[in-house]
Order: structure tokens, then C-alpha cells, then sequence
């Protein structure tokens, strides 16, 4: 397999992994992918129901944040707001 495709698809699990896990402790959050900020690799917004602490969900996504960069060794920024 050519190493851009492994990469690809590492990047893809390390994503899938990010946004199911926050799936999976939030119903009802919305994750979608933003332009990069600075020079992270990922930068996801958040998007939460106003019955959900944005302090919390924001603590909360940075420690996923952390478990997946130390296996995947890539740096994601997540950006929490509430729903519109």
C-alpha cells in the first residue's frame, strides 16, 4: 500500500475515533471540520444544546483530543459553541 494511502486512512481512524467518542458521551453534539486555526493538523467545532456546558464539553473534548493525538501523534484543536 503506497504510504500517502496509509496515511490517509490513519488520519481517517484518528478522526473516526475523535468525533465517535465524544458521540458516544454527548447525544445531541454536532462535530464538523473548520479551517485550521494555526498549525494543527485537525480543528473541529462543536457545536452543543444549550442545556450542555461549554466549559465541560470543551474539558471533555480536549482529554479525547490527548488520547487520540498520543496514538495517532497528530495535534487536533476543537472549537466548542452552542447550537444556533
Amino acid at each position: 500500500m503506497p504510504e500517502t494511502i496509509q496515511i490517509e486512512k490513519t488520519l481517517a481512524e484518528a478522526v473516526t475515533k475523535f468525533v465517535d467518542s465524544l458521540h458516544h458521551i454527548y447525544s445531541g453534539i454536532k462535530v464538523k471540520p473548520v479551517s485550521n486555526y494555526e498549525d494543527e493538523d485537525f480543528t473541529f467545532e462543536i457545536s452543543i444544546p444549550k442545556d450542555l456546558s461549554i466549559d465541560e464539553v470543551l474539558e471533555t473534548s480536549h482529554k479525547e483530543c490527548i488520547k487520540v493525538e498520543d496514538e495517532y501523534d497528530l495535534f487536533i484543536l476543537p472549537k466548542v459553541i452552542y447550537k444556533q
